[in-house]
């Protein structure tokens, strides 16, 4: 099958909750949705979260890296095979390496996720079928409390208990005792049965680093996610060692040679792979199972705001995971006044390893054509 047309948009769906990080305070999505139409009727859906601070892209730049490098070969391509997936994807790369485009990663995973969707559809299979073997149909799940006033919190606690997770990540601020306050208050108001572990989005001197995870010990945290700057790896290193925490890394970890660099230097115990950042899924695959032959764990985050697309590719992925982290599936809860349908989701009823491709519906999400790309051949 060939693509006849290409459709790009962006999708700004408002959050019930707006979310605060280190790095910018967000009150809606902000991904670009991918749409791949085939000569046969069948559609392939992928999603870019660009983030600059992560892999230097934006909406625009994304859009632009679609239009200006990856349609004409995308056009001239065949896909029905894996085979056909892959070796257009390396198209893809080439093209950037031949233009010295170096940031394209989030543009790539969009294309990546599409083909395979339209791939699935195809071949009437789920995605995970090109990941590898489902490992277990419960997968390990991760909350992420934002910076959100204590109050709020306390309110949501209420609705957030019914959800099926294992542990909780806590973004942290750079004030240590305001941090200090919103750990004891979580642990209060969650219980001591649950791990907790910390984000700092790169934030943090390394004094800052171990002087917040000494005071934090007291209430049991397992784990810090991205201490120190994304490329400061004795940073790491000297968390990891003095510390005895388990080391994190996310915005330092985009790609293969990234795991490659950060394993060899014993920089982290586990690797943070969003699949909107690592090129897409397959590229993922590809760092998870260099990092499980090195015995390192893997954990499957996701941007603030992703939609369904991302959402159910992250789960897919996560479920071929064999030693799994944890999985942070929880980026729906921004979108929802009413949660009972995902209650529901989460109670077995819907079953993603019977969807061909994704089995996505956007339906709910609100979306702007900005681009669309015809075959002229």
């Amino acid at each position: 099958m060939k693509i006849i047309k290409i459709n790009l948009f962006q999708c700004n769906t408002p959050f019930v909750y707006s979310f605060h990080s280190p790095h910018i305070h967000r009150i809606r999505a902000d991904s670009i949705i991918v749409e791949l139409q085939f000569d046969n009727g069948i559609s392939g859906y992928g999603e870019s979260a660009p983030r600059p601070y992560v892999t230097g892209e934006t909406p625009s730049t994304v859009t632009d890296t679609i239009q200006d490098f990856f349609s004409k070969t995308l056009f001239r391509r065949e896909i029905n095979s894996i085979e056909d997936v892959e070796s257009t994807l390396d198209a893809l790369e080439a093209e950037c390496h031949d233009k010295g485009l170096n940031a394209y990663n989030s543009a790539l995973g969009a294309i990546d996720i599409a083909l395979l969707d339209a791939l699935g559809k195809l071949q009437n299979t789920p995605v995970h079928h090109y990941l590898g073997t489902i490992v277990s149909k419960k997968i390990s799940s991760s909350l992420s409390i934002p910076l959100l006033h204590d109050s709020i919190i306390r309110e949501l606690y209420h609705d957030l208990k019914r959800l099926e997770f294992d542990s909780i990540k806590i973004i942290m601020g750079e004030v240590e005792k305001d941090n200090i306050g919103k750990v004891r208050m979580i642990r209060s108001v969650f219980g001591d049965h649950l791990d907790i572990r910390i984000e700092a989005n790169g934030k943090w001197s390394i004094d800052q680093a171990l002087s917040h995870i000494e005071q934090l010990k007291r209430f049991n945290i397992s784990g810090v996610e991205q201490p120190v700057a994304a490329g400061d790896i004795e940073g790491l290193q000297e968390i990891r060692r003095r510390t005895g925490i388990s080391v994190i890394v996310d915005e330092s970890m985009c790609n293969l040679s990234d795991a490659k660099r950060l394993i060899a230097a014993e920089a982290c115990d586990v690797i943070n792979i969003k699949i909107s950042k690592c090129g897409g899924l397959l590229k993922s695959r590809e760092i998870r199972d260099f990092a499980e032959s090195k015995n390192i764990r893997c954990q499957v985050g996701s941007h603030v705001g992703e939609t369904d697309i991302l959402g159910r590719a992250g789960r897919y992925f996560a479920s071929t995971t064999r030693d799994l982290f944890c999985f942070e599936g929880f980026s729906y809860l921004l979108f929802e006044d009413s949660w009972e349908e995902h209650f529901l989701k989460r109670s077995g009823r819907d079953d993603t390893s019977l969807n061909a491709g994704l089995g996505v519906d956007l339906a709910k999400q609100r979306l702007k054509l900005i681009l669309s790309l015809e075959n002229q051949e």
